[in-house]
Protein backbone atom coordinates (compact mmCIF):
# COMPACT_ATOMS: atom_id res chain seq x y z
CA UNK A 1 0.00 0.00 0.00
CA UNK A 2 0.82 3.93 -0.79
CA UNK A 3 -2.04 5.91 0.45
CA UNK A 4 0.77 8.77 1.15
CA UNK A 5 3.33 9.96 -1.47
CA UNK A 6 5.37 12.44 0.50
CA UNK A 7 7.60 14.45 -1.66
CA UNK A 8 9.45 17.02 0.47
CA UNK A 9 6.99 19.42 2.51
CA UNK A 10 3.89 18.00 -0.01
CA UNK A 11 1.35 15.15 1.40
CA UNK A 12 -0.12 13.84 -1.74
CA UNK A 13 -2.52 11.35 -2.23
CA UNK A 14 -2.03 8.64 -3.83
CA UNK A 15 -5.35 7.32 -4.89
CA UNK A 16 -7.32 10.15 -6.20
CA UNK A 17 -3.89 10.76 -8.15
CA UNK A 18 -3.98 7.73 -9.94
CA UNK A 19 -7.80 8.17 -10.66
CA UNK A 20 -7.11 11.91 -12.61
CA UNK A 21 -4.44 9.78 -14.39
CA UNK A 22 -6.63 7.32 -15.41
CA UNK A 23 -9.21 10.23 -16.66
CA UNK A 24 -6.92 11.67 -18.64
CA UNK A 25 -5.51 8.99 -19.84
CA UNK A 26 -8.27 7.23 -21.32
CA UNK A 27 -9.74 10.73 -22.72
CA UNK A 28 -6.61 11.23 -24.48
CA UNK A 29 -7.29 7.38 -25.88
CA UNK A 30 -11.07 8.11 -26.20
CA UNK A 31 -10.41 11.57 -28.23
CA UNK A 32 -7.99 9.59 -30.63
CA UNK A 33 -10.15 6.43 -31.42
CA UNK A 34 -13.31 8.59 -30.95
CA UNK A 35 -13.75 8.68 -35.56
CA UNK A 36 -14.25 4.32 -34.94
CA UNK A 37 -17.46 5.05 -33.46
CA UNK A 38 -18.71 8.19 -35.37
CA UNK A 39 -18.42 10.49 -32.50
CA UNK A 40 -16.56 13.95 -32.28
CA UNK A 41 -13.83 13.82 -29.62
CA UNK A 42 -15.02 16.99 -28.45
CA UNK A 43 -18.23 16.69 -27.71
CA UNK A 44 -16.73 13.51 -26.07
CA UNK A 45 -14.21 15.63 -24.16
CA UNK A 46 -17.14 17.85 -23.29
CA UNK A 47 -19.57 15.53 -22.18
CA UNK A 48 -17.20 13.43 -19.85
CA UNK A 49 -16.46 17.18 -18.25
CA UNK A 50 -19.81 17.63 -17.28
CA UNK A 51 -20.35 14.88 -15.78
CA UNK A 52 -17.22 14.84 -13.94
CA UNK A 53 -18.41 18.15 -12.17
CA UNK A 54 -21.45 16.98 -11.61
CA UNK A 55 -20.65 13.51 -10.44
CA UNK A 56 -18.37 15.63 -7.95
CA UNK A 57 -21.23 17.70 -6.88
CA UNK A 58 -23.67 15.02 -6.51
CA UNK A 59 -21.46 12.75 -4.77
CA UNK A 60 -20.99 15.23 -1.66
CA UNK A 61 -24.48 16.55 -1.91
CA UNK A 62 -25.10 12.77 -1.48
CA UNK A 63 -23.26 12.73 1.29
CA UNK A 64 -24.66 16.23 2.77
CA UNK A 65 -28.13 14.64 3.04
CA UNK A 66 -27.05 11.42 4.24
CA UNK A 67 -25.17 13.43 7.27
CA UNK A 68 -26.41 16.49 7.32
CA UNK A 69 -25.18 17.32 10.88
CA UNK A 70 -21.37 17.84 9.66
CA UNK A 71 -22.06 20.21 7.93
CA UNK A 72 -24.87 21.84 9.39
CA UNK A 73 -22.26 23.74 11.49
CA UNK A 74 -19.87 24.56 8.76
CA UNK A 75 -21.39 25.01 5.35
CA UNK A 76 -18.40 25.52 3.85
CA UNK A 77 -17.07 21.96 4.38
CA UNK A 78 -18.86 21.54 1.49
CA UNK A 79 -16.02 22.86 -0.42
CA UNK A 80 -13.46 20.87 1.44
CA UNK A 81 -11.40 18.55 -0.82
CA UNK A 82 -11.96 15.13 0.97
CA UNK A 83 -12.74 12.15 -0.89
CA UNK A 84 -14.14 10.17 1.85
CA UNK A 85 -16.89 12.74 2.21
CA UNK A 86 -18.59 11.68 -1.16
CA UNK A 87 -21.07 9.37 -1.85
CA UNK A 88 -20.62 6.97 -5.09
CA UNK A 89 -24.41 6.13 -5.95
CA UNK A 90 -25.14 9.96 -6.19
CA UNK A 91 -22.53 10.91 -7.85
CA UNK A 92 -23.08 7.62 -10.56
CA UNK A 93 -26.31 9.31 -10.74
CA UNK A 94 -25.86 12.50 -11.26
CA UNK A 95 -23.07 12.24 -13.23
CA UNK A 96 -25.15 9.69 -15.40
CA UNK A 97 -27.91 12.70 -15.33
CA UNK A 98 -25.95 15.41 -16.65
CA UNK A 99 -24.30 13.33 -19.60
CA UNK A 100 -27.85 12.28 -20.63
CA UNK A 101 -28.93 15.38 -21.30
CA UNK A 102 -25.79 17.16 -22.50
CA UNK A 103 -25.71 14.65 -24.93
CA UNK A 104 -29.67 14.80 -25.82
CA UNK A 105 -29.08 18.51 -25.89
CA UNK A 106 -26.00 18.24 -28.42
CA UNK A 107 -28.26 15.39 -30.50
CA UNK A 108 -25.49 13.02 -30.13
CA UNK A 109 -26.17 8.80 -30.81
CA UNK A 110 -26.29 7.18 -28.38
CA UNK A 111 -25.12 3.77 -28.96
CA UNK A 112 -21.70 5.59 -30.76
CA UNK A 113 -21.32 7.54 -27.68
CA UNK A 114 -21.55 4.84 -25.53
CA UNK A 115 -19.09 2.91 -27.53
CA UNK A 116 -16.34 5.36 -27.99
CA UNK A 117 -16.95 6.20 -24.11
CA UNK A 118 -15.76 2.73 -23.14
CA UNK A 119 -12.06 3.04 -23.85
CA UNK A 120 -12.85 5.49 -20.97
CA UNK A 121 -14.70 3.30 -18.52
CA UNK A 122 -12.05 0.31 -19.56
CA UNK A 123 -8.81 2.78 -18.43
CA UNK A 124 -10.98 4.22 -15.60
CA UNK A 125 -11.51 0.65 -14.39
CA UNK A 126 -7.99 0.04 -14.41
CA UNK A 127 -6.96 3.24 -12.61
CA UNK A 128 -9.52 2.15 -10.13
CA UNK A 129 -8.40 -1.18 -9.11
CA UNK A 130 -4.82 0.62 -8.69
CA UNK A 131 -6.61 3.16 -6.37
CA UNK A 132 -7.84 0.57 -4.05
CA UNK A 133 -4.39 -1.11 -4.52
CA UNK A 134 -2.42 1.90 -2.97
CA UNK A 135 -5.78 3.09 -0.45
CA UNK A 136 -6.31 -0.57 0.96
CA UNK A 137 -9.83 -0.64 0.26
CA UNK A 138 -11.62 -2.96 -1.20
CA UNK A 139 -9.72 -5.48 1.02
CA UNK A 140 -9.69 -9.46 0.74
CA UNK A 141 -10.70 -12.22 2.99
CA UNK A 142 -8.44 -13.57 5.50
CA UNK A 143 -6.67 -16.28 3.54
CA UNK A 144 -3.44 -18.64 4.06
CA UNK A 145 -3.22 -18.99 0.47
CA UNK A 146 0.97 -18.56 -0.39
CA UNK A 147 -0.18 -15.68 -2.17
CA UNK A 148 -1.81 -13.46 0.57
CA UNK A 149 -0.77 -10.14 1.33
CA UNK A 150 -0.80 -8.65 4.92
CA UNK A 151 -3.38 -5.95 5.32
CA UNK A 152 -5.05 -4.68 8.41
CA UNK A 153 -3.59 -7.17 10.95
CA UNK A 154 -4.80 -10.08 8.75
CA UNK A 155 -3.29 -12.25 5.85
CA UNK A 156 -5.91 -11.60 3.32
CA UNK A 157 -7.05 -12.72 -0.65
CA UNK A 158 -5.06 -9.43 -2.36
CA UNK A 159 -8.59 -8.86 -4.18
CA UNK A 160 -6.90 -5.48 -5.73
CA UNK A 161 -4.29 -7.10 -7.44
CA UNK A 162 -7.52 -9.37 -8.69
CA UNK A 163 -9.45 -6.12 -9.28
CA UNK A 164 -6.50 -4.64 -11.35
CA UNK A 165 -6.13 -7.93 -13.52
CA UNK A 166 -9.63 -8.08 -14.16
CA UNK A 167 -9.71 -4.62 -15.35
CA UNK A 168 -6.75 -4.81 -17.47
CA UNK A 169 -8.19 -8.66 -19.13
CA UNK A 170 -11.60 -6.71 -19.88
CA UNK A 171 -10.39 -3.52 -21.25
CA UNK A 172 -7.93 -5.86 -23.96
CA UNK A 173 -10.94 -7.67 -24.82
CA UNK A 174 -13.03 -4.63 -25.65
CA UNK A 175 -10.06 -2.48 -27.18
CA UNK A 176 -10.55 -0.37 -30.25
CA UNK A 177 -9.98 -2.76 -33.42
CA UNK A 178 -10.57 -5.68 -31.59
CA UNK A 179 -13.14 -8.77 -32.39
CA UNK A 180 -15.52 -7.60 -29.59
CA UNK A 181 -14.99 -3.83 -30.68
CA UNK A 182 -15.55 -4.35 -34.43
CA UNK A 183 -19.53 -5.14 -33.83
CA UNK A 184 -19.58 -1.57 -33.19
CA UNK A 185 -17.28 -0.32 -35.87
CA UNK A 186 -17.75 -1.98 -38.81
CA UNK A 187 -20.52 -4.68 -38.43
CA UNK A 188 -23.23 -3.20 -37.49
CA UNK A 189 -23.67 -3.13 -34.38
CA UNK A 190 -23.54 0.14 -32.21
CA UNK A 191 -24.06 -0.32 -28.88
CA UNK A 192 -22.33 -4.20 -28.24
CA UNK A 193 -18.76 -2.97 -27.43
CA UNK A 194 -20.44 -1.15 -24.54
CA UNK A 195 -21.99 -3.54 -23.32
CA UNK A 196 -19.99 -6.37 -24.07
CA UNK A 197 -17.73 -4.26 -21.27
CA UNK A 198 -20.62 -3.57 -18.40
CA UNK A 199 -21.37 -8.08 -19.03
CA UNK A 200 -17.53 -8.63 -18.72
CA UNK A 201 -17.30 -6.11 -15.85
CA UNK A 202 -20.12 -7.49 -14.23
CA UNK A 203 -19.18 -11.10 -14.46
CA UNK A 204 -15.84 -10.28 -12.49
CA UNK A 205 -17.85 -8.63 -10.07
CA UNK A 206 -19.10 -12.06 -9.49
CA UNK A 207 -16.32 -13.72 -9.32
CA UNK A 208 -14.16 -10.89 -7.61
CA UNK A 209 -16.61 -10.24 -4.70
CA UNK A 210 -16.23 -14.27 -3.14
CA UNK A 211 -12.84 -13.29 -2.13
CA UNK A 212 -13.87 -9.60 -0.74
CA UNK A 213 -14.02 -9.30 3.65
CA UNK A 214 -15.38 -5.97 3.10
CA UNK A 215 -18.71 -6.95 1.61
CA UNK A 216 -22.64 -5.70 2.54
CA UNK A 217 -24.17 -9.02 3.50
CA UNK A 218 -27.98 -9.15 2.71
CA UNK A 219 -30.27 -11.64 4.98
CA UNK A 220 -28.92 -14.91 4.98
CA UNK A 221 -25.16 -14.16 4.00
CA UNK A 222 -26.02 -13.07 0.41
CA UNK A 223 -23.32 -10.40 -1.08
CA UNK A 224 -25.24 -7.06 -2.12
CA UNK A 225 -22.94 -6.72 -4.96
CA UNK A 226 -23.27 -10.01 -6.43
CA UNK A 227 -26.92 -9.32 -6.39
CA UNK A 228 -26.69 -6.25 -8.49
CA UNK A 229 -23.55 -7.89 -10.72
CA UNK A 230 -26.20 -10.43 -11.55
CA UNK A 231 -28.68 -7.50 -12.55
CA UNK A 232 -26.54 -5.67 -14.52
CA UNK A 233 -24.90 -9.03 -16.61
CA UNK A 234 -28.04 -10.35 -17.16
CA UNK A 235 -29.57 -6.60 -18.52
CA UNK A 236 -26.00 -6.17 -20.41
CA UNK A 237 -26.37 -9.92 -22.17
CA UNK A 238 -30.41 -8.51 -23.42
CA UNK A 239 -29.12 -5.45 -25.05
CA UNK A 240 -25.93 -7.20 -26.54
CA UNK A 241 -28.73 -9.71 -28.01
CA UNK A 242 -30.37 -6.53 -29.21
CA UNK A 243 -27.83 -4.88 -30.96
CA UNK A 244 -27.03 -8.64 -32.73
CA UNK A 245 -30.37 -8.51 -33.82
CA UNK A 246 -30.36 -5.31 -35.00
CA UNK A 247 -27.65 -5.86 -37.02
CA UNK A 248 -29.03 -9.02 -38.64
CA UNK A 249 -32.03 -6.83 -39.37
CA UNK A 250 -29.66 -3.99 -40.94
CA UNK A 251 -27.78 -6.58 -43.35
CA UNK A 252 -31.43 -7.72 -44.76
CA UNK A 253 -31.76 -10.54 -47.18
CA UNK A 254 -28.78 -11.94 -48.77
Amino acid sequence: MLPILNLGPLALPVSPLLLLASVWIGLELTERHAPRYQSNPDLLYRLTLVALIAGLVGARLGYAARAPQAFLASPLSLLAPQPHMLDPWSGFLAAGLAALIYGQRRQLPLAHTLDALTTLLAVVAVGLGLAHWASGDAFGAPTRLPWAIFLWGELRHPTQVYETLAAVLIAAAVWPGGRIARLSEDQGAPGARFWAFIALSAAARLFLEAFRGDSLLWFGGIRQAQVIAWAVLALALGQIGACLRSRILNAGPK
